[in-house]
């Protein structure tokens, strides 16, 4: 459970939002020391945003000191960011000093840097705050948590390395909770190498002797593992547990020896995977969400475990193209734990066989699939509702994010398609994508005039002259009546 303040220690930091990301919650975590105040923005566990009340962290001086601006750029949007009173991202798109690609890249180091530098921290306090995001405040952009926490401890000194490792005969073992297994982390080849020592039976002290890089070299990779909660202290002594830990050893090891060289893994995982992977579930019993047999023995259902969690952890999927993959990873990943969690116990993997022979287990899981269909409608619809309001308060930005999580929870409304259409066409360079909107929102629901009209008008603002007249007699097919339809064509006819 996630405690809501405290006092920032050896480990606060980095388990704090390994928390976070496990619990998939939403809020803001406030640091501060002193006058110094920074903010880290989560949503469904992921970092989002952050934020400084310190000038150097401010996105125009952060361009300034890594040279992506002048001092005289600087100058010409803060005036333009106090007269008109905009973002002063926005004004730097708009005077053309920085694509819209480049903008984005650039505040997602401003934030990198800005997250990082709290893990240097050795006192401070931190308040979490699970109220609705200020979606005016933040621009979106998704990162690895994993991958922060070890350059945030990339830099720390070792005596405080050194004080916060438990005793060098403490006995380590691989992380009991799966969950941080598959976060998206590149480790180096000194944790690797440690990691794979590491099986619950050897202390710190044996680890150091065994690793061949060196005491200081041993530790270090020792205190990032404990950090990412990839390992935690204990001893392994049944026999069922070796076999698991060498699994968990082999199969995490693989993976991210992969990720570091840049190797792809044996399946690759595209988008039409997963969307086929997703579509297939409710279709499925747990056997087959495993792709395992029903005489398989724990040891196989567990590799067939790991490998799926390996493709589908939502946590290993932060490429920008997978964006709006999201939930379908999510429920994906809830479905393939729920098939491991039943056929790894005896009591309810026999009760499973039970219920499933006699169609008991098939009734459940169409009931699942129903309610959580449901549910993902509720979520959109406050997802909409929340587009709206920013909409109306002319934050396209904030609004473009609510409604493209409004589609993804219920990709076949033609509203919310529609309207995230309307919020595209306020955006700088972001016209084809509302124009792909419209079209789209239009085959769902041809018989919305609205939609046909918002086409035509985004086609003449475009100077599109006959595509626009297109547009507008379509819908006046739909609202022969409709006087705003029909000055919209006398206006274009002159």
């Amino acid at each position: 459970m996630i405690s809501p303040s405290g006092d920032i220690k050896d480990f606060t930091i980095p388990w704090l939002f390994q928390d976070l990301r496990k619990e998939k919650e939403t809020g803001t975590i406030v640091f501060s020391r002193e006058r110094e105040i920074k903010k880290v923005f989560f949503k469904n566990g992921d970092i989002l945003f952050a934020s400084s009340n310190l000038d150097e962290d401010r996105l125009g001086e952060f361009l300034m000191r890594t040279g992506k601006i002048t001092i005289d750029q600087f100058d010409k949007t803060s005036e333009s960011v106090i007269k008109h009173g905009k973002k002063l991202g926005a004004v730097l798109f708009e005077m053309g000093i920085l694509t819209a690609q480049d903008l984005v890249a650039q505040v997602k180091l401003q934030v990198k840097e800005i997250v990082i530098n709290i893990f240097s921290w050795r006192d401070g306090s931190y308040q979490f705050d699970g109220r609705p995001l200020p979606v005016s405040e933040i621009i979106p952009i998704q990162m690895s948590t994993g991958d922060l926490i070890i350059e945030g401890i990339r830099n720390l000194d070792w005596n405080r390395v050194r004080k916060s490792l438990p005793s060098i005969k403490t006995i380590l073992r691989t992380s009991t909770d799966p969950s941080p297994l598959f976060q998206s982390v590149h480790l180096d080849q000194d944790q690797q190498a440690v990691f794979s020592i590491i099986d619950g039976s050897k202390s710190i002290q044996e680890i150091c002797v065994l690793s061949g890089i060196g005491d200081f070299n041993t530790l270090k990779a020792v205190y990032t593992l404990l950090a990412l909660r990839i390992v935690e202290t204990g001893e392994i002594k049944t026999r069922e547990e070796k076999i698991e830990s060498a699994v968990v050893r082999e199969t995490v090891t693989t993976e991210k020896k992969n990720d570091a060289q840049a190797v792809a893994p044996a399946t690759s995982v595209t988008k039409e995977t997963i969307q086929n992977a997703f579509d297939g579930l409710g279709r499925q019993n747990h056997y087959e969400v495993l792709e395992v047999g029903h005489g398989a023995t724990p040891l196989e259902i567990k590799k067939a475990y790991f490998h799926l969690a390996n493709l589908y952890h939502p946590d290993r999927h932060f490429e920008p193209e997978m964006h709006d993959m999201k939930e379908k990873l999510e429920a994906l990943f809830s479905r393939i734990h729920d098939a491991y969690e039943t056929l790894s116990s005896k009591t309810a993997h026999h009760q499973y066989n039970i219920d499933l022979a006699s169609g008991v287990e098939k009734e459940r899981e169409e009931e699942k699939v129903q309610k959580g269909k449901s549910a993902n409608r509720e979520t959109a619809r406050a997802q909409y509702h929340e587009g709206m309001k920013q909409f109306n308060q002319r934050n396209f930005w904030g609004a473009e994010e609510a409604f493209a999580w409004a589609i993804r929870l219920d990709p076949g409304n033609p509203e919310y398609i529609f309207r995230r259409g309307l919020t595209l066409a306020r955006i700088p360079r972001r016209g084809h994508e509302a124009e792909e909107h419209f079209v789209k929102a239009i085959e769902k629901a041809p018989e919305k005039s609205e939609y046909h009209l918002e086409l035509g008008n985004f086609y003449a603002r475009s100077g599109l002259k006959e595509k626009a007249l297109a547009a507008y007699r379509n819908a006046l097919q739909h609202d022969p009546n409709s006087d705003t339809i029909n000055k919209a064509i006398q206006k274009i006819n002159g």
